[in-house]
């Protein structure tokens, strides 16, 4: 009750009475006023002209009790004039709740699946963690097994190459003997040629399996391709330049075996590299006492350096040595002798001892220059 009395505009109500009094007390006297002078207005009588003003008095009343209202109350100026305002603006308030209400309902529901999920992806990480601990013990397990293989199969390799080794008498690809044929020579001397290399190569493979057995040599049969044969002889007889021929094994020979070793030709156009008495290769050495290495050492190295620049000037190696020629040991160690008898730097030359081409062998002279 006192929060009505306490809410209650009760100037606005006051107001409104006192108003309405003033008006009416007007309204009559103004209409009792016409009344007695008997005025007519619009052609009535005076009792209904009075009447007349009397109605207008009230509407007047009604007019000013609503503008006086409106300009002292806010809620009164929207109760009159902005009813559907509001109406509008509650139904929309509504419609906007009811959305909120639905999207409430929604969001707790993805709320729940997300849960749900989330405690399933959760157990599917623990059950991924568990299985990649079990996939990195057998990793594990398996690179040990696999170290444990390669050293068996290193092992194996290792005694396959020493058994090898020790029954191969002629490696595959191995140079047997080579010779070259100058231009413009004729069918015969060309058989004739090669006649002379294959009896080099079967020296040569006598030699060498000599040496690795005691196989008995009249069984040693050498087979040359007949059809590859005939068409080197017609590239020879046809070549205007000098072409040089090599006799390579095939495959490997063992000792013991009684089979055929096979013979490939190969040919190519012969060039000369290196002229009788040019430098081959030359490179200076301090020679002094901050050089560390021994005299067999130095011309080791020069003679490493003197083939990888053969080869690369145009000399080929041999196939299965990747040489490209000997140095005898009487020379050699006479070279060391010399170079030992030098204490100051020195230039080592390797002279050509005779025109070198493609097919090789590089002979050579060594020479010093102090």
């Amino acid at each position: 009750m006192s929060a009505f009395l306490n809410n209650t505009n009760w100037l606005l109500i006051f107001s409104l009475v006192i108003g309405s009094a003033i008006l009416s007390v007007l309204g009559d006297s103004v209409g009792s006023k016409y009344g007695k002078k008997r005025i007519s207005l619009f052609g009535l009588r005076p009792k209904r002209t009075s009447q007349l003003i009397t109605a207008l008095t009230g509407g007047l009343i009604a007019v000013g009790i609503l503008t006086i209202t409106s300009f002292i109350s806010r809620d009164v100026r929207t109760a009159f004039f902005g009813m559907n305002v509001l109406r509008q603006q509650l139904y929309n308030l509504q419609f906007q709740l009811t959305r909120s209400e639905e999207n409430a309902t929604q969001m707790r529901v993805s709320l729940a699946e997300a849960s749900a999920s989330l405690d399933l992806t959760g157990f599917e990480l623990d059950s991924m963690k568990n299985e990649a601990i079990i996939l990195e013990q057998q990793k594990n397990e398996l690179e040990a097994s696999l170290r444990v293989l390669r050293e068996e199969s290193e092992n194996l390799k290792r005694e396959i190459k020493s058994l090898k080794s020790e029954s191969v008498a002629l490696n595959a690809n191995l140079l047997l003997g080579q010779t070259a044929f100058e231009p413009g020579l004729t069918y015969s001397e060309i058989v004739d040629g090669l006649n002379e290399l294959k009896r080099a190569v079967r020296l040569n493979v006598l030699e060498r399996i000599s040496n690795e057995s005691f196989t008995q040599l009249r069984d040693v049969k050498l087979e040359f391709d007949s059809v590859e044969e005939a068409k080197l002889i017609i590239s020879l007889a046809s070549s205007d330049i000098r072409q040089y021929v090599r006799a390579l094994s095939v495959e490997n020979y063992t000792t013991g075996e009684n089979s055929k070793i096979l013979v490939r030709y190969e040919s190519g156009t012969s060039l000369i590299i290196y002229p009788e008495g040019t430098p081959v290769y030359r490179k200076f050495f301090m020679n002094d006492e901050s050089n560390t290495n021994t005299a067999e050492e130095i011309l080791h190295i020069f003679l490493r350096e003197l083939r990888n620049k053969a080869i690369k000037d145009g000399i080929l190696p041999e196939p299965s040595s990747n040489n490209v020629g000997t140095l005898d040991g009487e020379a050699f160690f006479a070279a060391v002798d010399a170079l030992n008898k030098i204490t100051s730097p020195v230039i080592i030359n390797a002279i050509a001892s005779r025109d070198i081409y493609t097919e090789g062998p590089v002979i050579i002279n060594i020479l010093f220059e102090e």
